[in-house]
């Protein structure tokens, strides 16, 4: 395997990659005073505890990637404040395609005007522009056929987000979409299932953090019970089962023959249907008439020559 070398023909050391983070650090929160250890300004450790601290600072995070497009294992926090600022720097270059660019909440420019201003080669989305196109063609050129929908017009999303500022995503103008994005379209129309899934991938996000739970309980816990079961679940959920004994052997309680038993089963159960008749006869339920009940004939069978 080659090695660089130097000019002096000495090898040259590996440059170690570098931790990447383009937010200033005056717009990072100080995460000190939520409790969490800092790695620098606004950046800490990607556990389980830091997140959960972060949610309820009601923050959101963002993975941080050294030079080489490596996760660090660090996330960066980010605050509402954070968010709105950067919202507010991409709506400032919005403003050539804004129908009013002195407001924050103005529709986007749309149809022949959209397509006139220069700076929509690089702020609109192709797809936003292949449509339009389309659309302005469709106005010339109605469709014939009437299996086939007429072209939507895109406009800006009608979602207000949290921090009063609407969502600068575009959405198709399908009547179906009812005037939002991809991104607020899922989440009023869930997949089936999804909910679940979430549920499952949060439990396994948080599998380690109640692990450890368990080892500082079965280590540290004063309650001689409460160690016994943090053990006892390790154990479990490691596969190691305690075992269950199993007896094959059949008790009988009763040791009389089964002719008497069945005899005595069955003079309860006349009993029962005795008491029974004489209970719906006092009902008047069942007539006790016997005027028309004929005594049987025995039969005798002839015995064959």
């Amino acid at each position: 395997m080659s090695t660089d070398v130097d000019l002096f023909g000495k090898p040259m050391e590996e440059e170690k990659p570098v931790i990447e983070i383009d937010e200033p650090i005056n717009l990072r929160p100080d995460l000190s005073t939520y409790g969490i250890i800092e790695v620098e300004r606004g950046v800490c450790e990607d556990t389980f505890e830091n997140r959960k601290l972060l949610r309820n600072g009601k923050m959101g995070w963002d993975t941080v990637y050294s030079s080489n497009g490596v996760p660090t294992g660090l996330i960066m926090a980010r605050s509402m404040e954070m968010a709105k600022e950067r919202r507010m720097l991409s709506l400032s270059e919005k403003k050539p395609i804004m129908v009013d660019p002195e407001s924050i909440n103005s529709d986007y420019l749309t149809g022949l005007d959209l397509l006139a201003e220069s700076a929509t080669d690089y702020l609109v989305p192709p797809w936003v522009i292949g449509a339009t196109r389309m659309w302005v063609k469709e106005q010339d050129e109605p469709v014939a056929s009437a299996k086939r929908q007429p072209t939507a017009l895109p406009s800006r999303c009608r979602t207000i987000k949290d921090d009063n500022i609407r969502c600068m995503l575009w959405s198709s103008g399908r009547p179906k979409d009812d005037g939002l994005c991809r991104v607020h379209l899922r989440s009023v129309k869930k997949r089936p299932g999804e909910d679940i899934e979430r549920a499952r991938a949060k439990l396994t996000q948080a599998a380690p953090y109640a692990v450890d739970m368990l080892e500082d309980m079965m280590e540290n816990a004063v309650s001689e019970p409460v160690k016994l079961k943090a053990a006892t679940e390790i154990l479990d959920r490691a596969g190691v089962r305690g075992g269950v004994e199993f007896d094959a052997n059949i008790k009988v309680t009763d040791d009389r023959p089964a002719a008497i038993i069945i005899q005595e089963r069955l003079d309860r159960l006349a009993a029962s249907a005795g008491q029974r008749a004489l209970d719906l006869l006092d009902a008047g339920v069942v007539e006790n008439d016997t005027s028309d009940i004929q005594d049987a004939e025995e039969v005798k069978e002839e015995e064959s020559s």
